[in-house]
């Protein structure tokens, strides 16, 4: 899978939220202002060759769709910030995340729940 730009991967976040869009509907989906059509149907077209994105053709055009699910992209992310930056260990990053404090109380029970209830199901 290969990596998006900041960028690609806001219009794929249309795309994930909103299924099949034409380029006009993802022009419409952004916040003022709008990037022109053409902005957009380059980005789109660099997501399909990336293999993010298929399409089909309608009396209106193209409509293109995901064929990459969010939950695979996520999880190809993050074992790449693990392999990366925490020596492939999943001990560093929660080590890392207890020294960061960067979680609730609330959190770290329901985690230690998860991790204690894993198998048993």
């Amino acid at each position: 899978m290969r990596p998006l730009t900041e960028r690609e991967e806001e219009v794929m976040n249309f795309f994930w939220e909103s299924g099949a869009l034409s380029v006009r509907d993802v022009v419409a989906l952004h916040n003022e202002p709008h990037p022109s059509r053409t902005t957009v149907a380059t980005f789109v077209k660099f997501l399909e060759q990336k293999g993010y994105l298929d399409h089909k053709a309608e009396s209106t055009g193209f409509i293109y769709f995901p064929i990459i699910e969010r939950e695979d992209y996520c999880g190809q992310n993050l074992k790449s910030v693990i392999r990366r930056y925490f020596d492939n260990s999943i001990q560093n990053v929660v080590n890392f995340l207890i020294k960061s404090e960067e979680y609730s109380d609330e959190e770290a029970k329901e985690i230690i729940l998860q991790i204690s209830n894993r198998g048993k199901e």
